[in-house]
């Protein structure tokens, strides 16, 4: 999805553009759904152009709730309209309270980690965003219990408990 900063900032091949045609961006999202099997749904990333464009946003989330998929807004663009154009599609729907990784270290992973859990702890349940990064995929292997997976971590364990958005995404509000 297209970000603010394109084509400086650009995303790669088959980007969703807010200068393209409805018909246009469907096609381009077919296309990276052609590339995959096995998704339940899609994730913004690097969209907040995108996700702030009614034309750009509506039809393309309109195809994925006429698929069945659920569609997650990474928490990194305020401009975001996605909740609004999700609920009024009766689009299964989650934004991430949290973005694990701003700054990709482990002292300020555990702090996004901390804020994610006291919001979990508060309504229930939140969602967290993160990279790939690998000091976030370690941080997050250690804190989640699988530290074996990454053997040079130092981990001190945790309570930590991890929960597939699937599971309450169709309970998420969309926000007003």
């Amino acid at each position: 999805m297209e970000p603010f900063e394109y084509p400086d900032n650009d995303p790669g091949p088959q980007t969703l553009l807010t200068s393209l045609t409805a018909e246009q961006n469907t096609d381009r999202l077919h296309w990276l759904m052609s590339r995959f099997q096995g998704y339940v749904g899609l994730i913004s990333y690097m969209g907040a152009k995108f996700t702030a464009s009614e034309q750009g946003l509506a039809p393309v989330l309109r195809d994925v709730a006429k698929r069945g998929l659920i569609y997650v807004d990474d928490g990194s663009s305020a401009r975001s309209i996605a909740g609004q154009i999700a609920g009024a599609n009766n689009l299964p729907y989650a934004k991430a309270d949290v973005v694990l990784d701003t700054v990709p270290t482990p002292v300020e992973i555990d702090r996004a980690l901390a804020r994610l859990e006291m919001k979990a702890r508060d309504t229930g349940f939140a969602v967290g965003f993160a990279t790939a990064q690998p000091a976030t995929s370690c941080r997050l292997g250690e804190k989640s219990g699988r530290a074996r997976d990454f053997p040079d971590a130092d981990y001190n364990g945790g309570d930590q408990g991890e929960v597939v958005v699937t599971s309450f995404t169709a309970r998420a509000p969309a926000p007003e």
